[in-house]
């Protein structure tokens, strides 16, 4: 087997971790792998077994009822919040109000990603799972070689591409800074990757570009420790009153 194949197979099995500093040695492994890129993104999963797919496509039909779902919360949403300048940001909003999109959240910030893998589930016998993705790589595979910036490039319309394909078919996902136009984007330092028809990229050919590490029961009470001393809780990440109102709930029940 040549030496491109022991290394694909090597990466496309996931990094596990049994105890807190494990997955801290796991982390350095996993920038190692992918070339120690001056910036990386994470994204922490409650369960390893979830797959790194946007609402949209996890929806029954969602890539067909996309256009209706943008028109009717443009149309609804004119008259409830701030008006946006372009479809990006409404793209956006649609996101941080839990309607389907293509987008999937990432952040720069790791403490971030592993408290979005422990505050979705209180069992603490799951297996959880922490990504690690080169942007830059994988944008170099998927077309553009720097983060695209989406909202004011006009080479770059959301509606063009992804909904009619011109000038290109969107078809692998492309990373991608969003404007930091709430206080949860700004928190958690949001970053996205934007997916195209490809629902498998990152189990098949963008394997070079991320990394997992899967969790294990016995990193959990140290990747506790770690976020109560970082301050990193709901309220501090979702810094609204239902961040505060979990964080309440967390605090005095568990």
């Amino acid at each position: 087997m040549s030496g491109h194949l022991v290394f694909r197979e090597r990466i496309n099995r996931p990094l596990v971790a049994d105890t807190w500093p494990e997955f801290l040695e796991c982390i350095r492994t996993a920038r190692s792998d992918l070339g120690d890129p001056s910036s990386v993104w994470y994204r922490g999963m409650s369960r390893a077994d979830y797959k790194l797919l946007p609402s949209l496509h996890r929806a029954s039909n969602g890539l067909k009822k996309e256009q209706d779902m943008f028109n009717e919360y443009e149309r609804s949403a004119a008259r409830l919040t701030t008006k946006r300048s372009n479809d990006w940001e409404l793209l956006f909003d649609m996101q941080h109000y839990g309607i389907p999109t293509r987008l999937l959240d990432w952040t720069d910030v790791l403490g971030v990603a592993i408290a979005f893998a422990l505050y979705d589930t209180r069992d603490d016998g799951l297996d959880s799972s922490i990504h690690v993705l080169h942007p830059k790589k994988l944008n170099s595979k998927s077309g553009p070689s720097e983060i695209r910036r989406s909202v004011n490039d006009p080479a770059f319309d959301y509606k063009q591409i992804y909904w009619h394909g011109r000038p290109f078919n969107a078809v692998y996902p492309i990373a991608i800074d969003g404007p930091l136009q709430n206080d949860r984007m700004v928190a958690q330092q949001g970053a996205f990757t934007l997916h195209g028809s490809n629902v498998d990229y990152f189990d098949t050919d963008g394997y070079d570009c991320l990394r997992k590490i899967v969790m294990k029961p016995g990193t959990k009470a140290g990747a506790r420790e770690f976020l109560e001393h970082s301050n990193l809780n709901a309220y501090s990440i979702y810094p609204d009153i239902v961040g505060m109102a979990r964080h309440i709930v967390r605090k005095h029940i568990g």
